[in-house]
């Protein structure tokens, strides 16, 4: 199925989690916030909420610097 990430598009398995989607799709674990259609999702449910054809995640990753 299709969906995008960060305004880009992405194939993943049908019914894929958000957590397997960021594994296919090769994208860090830790230190990121998810959004799923602009809501924001904990990292405790990345892991059963599944994704449909079309989704919209965005991605924001944390880091350091001043």
């Amino acid at each position: 199925m299709t969906i995008y990430i960060n305004n880009k598009e992405y194939e993943i398995n049908d019914n894929a989690s958000i957590g397997e989607a960021l594994k296919q799709v090769a994208l860090p674990s830790s230190g990121i916030a998810v959004a799923l259609n602009n809501d924001v999702v904990p990292s405790a449910l990345w892991d059963t909420q599944k994704l449909s054809h079309g989704d919209r995640l965005t991605i924001i990753m944390a880091f350091y610097g001043g």
